[in-house]
């Protein structure tokens, strides 16, 4: 059973890019295509300038096969659901001064410059 369901954003990468589309494999090994009318909202005539092989792209599931193969897409994701996706997805931590430490770039910092003057 798939663990995902339809109008949900996921994040997929590109494993296969072909004229009509492109597969992608999820985090549980699922697999779906993005199909090229699916990227923009626009004519696509090389889909190179959209999606390269091995990046990850948020895309939203549209249909799941009995098999658990998807269908996805990007221009269907509003604005308000991209904002809504990184606001669960991407917790920001706060680092504070104290836990910012430079040592040991002080420690190499003149070595380093002497390693260089060396070599010109």
């Amino acid at each position: 059973m798939n663990k995902y369901k339809v109008g949900e954003i996921v994040e997929g990468t590109v494993t296969s890019i072909r004229s009509y589309g492109a597969i992608m494999i999820f985090d549980d090994e699922s697999t779906g295509l993005l199909h090229i009318s699916e990227i923009a909202n626009a004519f696509i005539k090389n889909i190179y300038r959209y999606l390269v092989i091995g990046k990850t792209y948020q895309v939203k599931i549209i249909e799941i096969a009995d098999d658990g193969f998807m269908k996805v897409s990007m221009n269907k994701i509003t604005a308000e659901e991209k904002e809504q996706y990184h606001s669960q997805t991407y917790k920001r931590m706060p680092i504070s001064d104290e836990q910012i430490d430079f040592d040991s770039l002080k420690e190499n910092l003149e070595i380093w410059v002497k390693e260089g003057q060396k070599n010109d």
